[in-house]
């Protein structure tokens, strides 16, 4: 094997070893967000979508409501995380959180929705308080 083959082998082998080792990351910037009732505007749009984060972990998914999917981080620090997901045949996605200020983010997301249609969408969170009740 070639110097430049053993050099590109290395490399690769590195990125890859990176990958895991940030995919078993602590996702500081969602791991430091508040818990609860999350209020996002799409930028350029005037609808709010309420959003009950309990987890913040389930803004990863935005437009994939339910279970986890399959999932790795691009980028894991202290104020943004990019996380690219696959929900085999629900779709998949990429989506960047950025912290902009405690209790607002700038959520980024793009893919593919379960209802096979692709999506492109931005939206500013301003964190609103506890989950509100389940309605009876």
């Amino acid at each position: 094997m070639t110097w430049g083959k053993r050099f590109a082998t290395a490399a690769l082998a590195a990125g890859l070893a990176s990958g895991a080792a940030i995919a078993g990351g602590q996702f500081a910037a969602l791991t430091g967000l508040q818990r609860g009732d999350w209020h996002f505007k799409e930028i350029g749009a005037v609808n709010t979508r309420i959003v009950c984060a309990a987890d913040p972990f389930r803004l990863i998914q935005f437009n994939h409501p339910g279970p986890p999917c399959t999932r790795f981080a691009i980028v894991d620090a202290a104020n943004q995380v990019t996380i690219q997901y696959n929900c085999g045949p629900r779709g998949y996605g990429k989506t960047t959180v950025t912290v902009t200020q405690p209790g607002q983010i700038r959520l980024d997301t793009q893919g593919i929705a379960p209802d096979g249609r692709p999506f492109d969408s931005s939206y500013e969170g301003q964190f609103a308080g506890p989950c509100a009740p389940p309605a009876r």
